[in-house]
């Protein structure tokens, strides 16, 4: 598994303020998404994932994905395959992430 850079993320909630830890930056070789998920992808909404993958090449901001570990190394998306796609489209290295489960 490649290396992972650690971010702290912070949001409102309510009137205090809520710190993320665990909101990181994961190699995009890292995250796994099936051939069959990535096509039916492509081909369902394949405007969606065009129009980010121009956003990050752009350098605009995208909402974290989240993340699950998978016991061989490596993550599966729980929310997010749209961007992970558009990412690797874009070719952007990593993403940032909320990994959930251990």
């Amino acid at each position: 598994m490649g290396k992972t850079y650690f971010k702290k993320f912070r949001h409102r909630k309510g009137n205090r303020e809520v710190a993320y830890d665990d909101t990181i930056f994961v190699p995009l070789s890292d995250i796994y998404i099936s051939d069959s998920t990535w096509a039916k992808l492509m081909e369902r909404d394949h405007g969606q994932i065009e129009k980010m993958r121009q956003d990050f090449e752009d350098g605009r901001g995208m909402v974290r994905v989240v993340l699950r570990p998978r016991a061989g190394g490596g993550y599966n998306v729980e929310d997010g395959r749209h961007r992970v796609i558009a990412a690797k489209l874009a070719d952007i290295g990593c993403i940032e992430a909320l990994v959930v489960g251990s």
